[in-house]
């Protein structure tokens, strides 16, 4: 019986076993006195025979319904279905239902397990709007903040186990035939402050396209290494980019904190916007004040890693340059001056070393060796992430301790930032005006 209309009823007829293998769905709309047959748009084979029809709970005219072979939705009230496959096998669909709270369209099919699409609400905005047409952004439901905790005893690689969906938010929107232009879709926080571009196209591409938000900002950088590891010349920067990687560290990936967000779909010269509710962990012994205190350390602790990846660049740079000034420097035909400036360029290289290596082991092979993260300590630029790690990962704020090493390490970093503005301003602007004197392009 039908949830919108208290004389609407749905019912399927099965006769596969008496050699009648065709669909058939009656609708009723007068508590059945009469009946009519709802089936256009199904195809008619071996396997059409209906197992079962849903309406949907929320809008008026959305039908599912599940055949032998596939499932079905249909936006008229069933006056025309269409497929809704995807990547479903063709398995017989015994049972349909929409699970109330989160919006999914749950499928039990004969020998196959349980399937589930995620989020039908576009499914649902699309029976009452004119897609076809116009672009649209779809209201999309709220996101949760999940906190993933395996069980100790949960089997690895187990076959029979379940697929977790896309974490986060599911974003959806409509591009209409013959819209052109280009297409951003961007989530803001709630003081209109954008987030992070989840999609650009230069080009729009019509129909409909979901988005997932991981409820992440921005990472922070990566160094881009010049110089090649300590005690290991034959360690070289990849020849495309320039530069090698660290191969120690993580990124630092700032998780939203519960509350109200926007998600803003700009196309064609029209912006669309529609709010976005992002909900703490219902199993969560913590509480939004401290997933929001949480939150603005690790935004701290983002901001202080790329402070260590633009120092690392810069002492990368500026290594590189030197050690490039000493060879051109002993190719040269030089007199006692000439000595004297190697001298001293290997000096400065020496100090911005020393330096560089309070951020990170100069040893470090950038992975290639896979003991070198065992063989040699972790510095400043893997702590600010191992810390980000430690205070993540549940809705309570970070401890004393966590925030007194964290104002250790801000405090380390700034006076590593003014032993480099020294070595800058004094040591390399002094060796530069000689490598000038000398002919030698000086040190950028």
């Amino acid at each position: 019986s039908s949830r919108h209309s208290a004389e609407t009823v749905y019912v399927t007829v099965d006769r596969h076993q008496l050699g009648d293998t065709r669909s058939y769905i009656y609708k009723s709309t007068d508590l059945g006195a009469s009946w009519d047959l709802i089936i256009d748009g199904i195809p008619q084979d071996v396997f059409s025979y209906v197992h079962v029809v849903r309406e949907d709970p929320h809008r008026p005219g959305l039908l599912y319904a599940g055949t032998e072979n596939g499932v079905y939705y249909s936006l008229s009230n069933g006056e025309r279905w269409q497929s809704l496959q995807g990547n479903l096998p063709r398995a017989p669909v015994h049972w349909l239902e929409i699970q109330p709270h989160f919006n999914d369209l749950v499928v039990a099919t004969y020998g196959r397990g349980f399937w589930i699409l995620d989020d039908v609400t576009p499914l649902q905005t699309v029976a009452q709007t004119d897609v076809q047409s116009t672009p649209t952004l779809f209201a999309p439901r709220p996101a949760y903040r999940f906190h993933f905790k395996e069980s100790p005893q949960s089997a690895r690689d187990d076959p029979a186990s379940g697929t977790n969906p896309d974490y986060g938010a599911s974003l959806h929107f409509s591009i209409p035939e013959g819209v052109s232009g280009p297409v951003t879709l961007t989530v803001l926080d709630g003081e209109g402050e954008a987030i992070r571009t989840l999609y650009r196209n230069a080009n729009a591409d019509p129909g409909l396209q979901r988005v997932q938000w991981d409820l992440r900002y921005p990472a922070s950088r990566t160094p881009r290494l010049r110089v090649a590891p300590k005690g290991r010349p034959d360690v070289g920067v990849d020849p495309e980019s320039g530069f090698r990687r660290l191969g120690e560290g993580g990124r630092v990936r700032p998780l939203a904190p519960p509350g109200e967000y926007v998600v803003r779909l700009e196309v064609a010269g029209e912006v669309l916007e529609q709010p976005l509710r992002v909900l703490r962990d219902p199993n969560s012994g913590g509480s939004v004040e401290g997933a929001t205190s949480q939150f603005e350390a690790q935004i701290e602790l983002r901001e202080m890693a790329n402070r260590t990846v633009d120092l690392i660049d810069d002492l990368e740079w500026s290594r590189k340059g030197l050690l490039d000034a000493m060879s051109r420097l002993r190719e040269s035909d030089g007199d006692e001056g000439t000595a004297a400036l190697i001298r001293d360029v290997q000096g400065l290289e020496s100090a911005m070393a020393d330096l560089e290596n309070l951020l990170f082991d100069l040893q470090l092979s950038g992975g290639l060796s896979r003991q070198d993260t065992l063989r040699w300590p972790r510095r400043l630029y893997a702590k600010i992430a191992s810390l980000a790690g430690y205070i993540s990962g549940t809705d309570f704020r970070p401890t004393d301790q966590s925030m007194a090493v964290l104002d250790l390490y801000s405090g380390l970093l700034s006076d590593y930032e003014g032993t480099m503005d020294t070595l800058r301003r004094v040591r390399l602007a002094e060796i530069n005006q000689r490598l000038a004197a000398a002919g030698i392009t000086p040190i950028s």
